[in-house]
C-alpha cells in the first residue's frame, strides 16, 4: 500500500511539473512579446505554428508556420504601438494552457486595456497552436 501511495504522489508531482513547465512557457512567450522579440517567440513554437483569431462570426487563421508567426510579429512590432500583455489567470489541462490575458497600450496619452482568452496547444514541449478570442472589457477582479 505504501508503494502505491508513493507512485501516486510521484506521478502526481510529475504532472504538476509538466503543467508548470507549460504555464511557464506561455509566460515566457508573452514576455518575448513584451520585449518585442519575434525571434525568441519563434524559438518557442513548433515548425507548424498555427495562430487563430476567434470571434462570434468565426475563426480566422493568422499563421500556419513558425516563419509566418515571426514575420507577422515583426510587422506588428514595426508599429509604434507599445502594447504590453500579462497573464491574469491560467489553467493547464493535458496539452492545453488556457489564459485570461490583459493587454495594455497607450493611445493619445491615455492608458487603455482589454482582456482576451487565449488557448495554447503544446506538442513536444513547444507551442503548436494558439486560439485568441475576441478582446473584451476586463472584469473588475482582473
Amino acid at each position: 500500500m505504501a508503494k502505491l501511495i508513493w507512485v501516486v504522489l510521484i506521478f502526481g508531482l510529475g504532472l504538476t511539473v509538466q503543467a508548470n513547465e507549460k504555464s511557464q512557457m506561455v509566460a515566457q512567450f508573452i514576455e518575448a512579446f513584451n520585449e518585442r522579440d519575434p525571434e525568441l517567440m519563434g524559438q518557442m513554437v513548433t515548425k507548424e505554428a498555427y495562430w487563430f483569431d476567434v470571434t462570434r462570426a468565426g475563426m480566422t487563421s493568422q499563421t500556419t508556420s513558425r516563419d509566418e508567426l515571426v514575420k507577422s510579429m515583426k510587422d506588428y512590432f514595426a508599429d509604434a504601438n507599445r502594447a504590453h500583455s500579462r497573464v491574469i489567470k491560467s489553467v493547464t489541462s493535458g496539452d492545453f494552457v488556457s489564459t485570461v490575458e490583459q493587454v495594455s497600450w497607450q493611445q493619445e496619452g491615455e492608458w487603455l486595456s482589454r482582456c482576451s482568452i487565449g488557448v495554447y496547444l503544446f506538442e513536444a514541449q513547444k507551442i503548436a497552436a494558439v486560439w485568441y478570442y475576441k478582446a473584451h472589457k476586463c472584469d473588475a477582479s482582473d
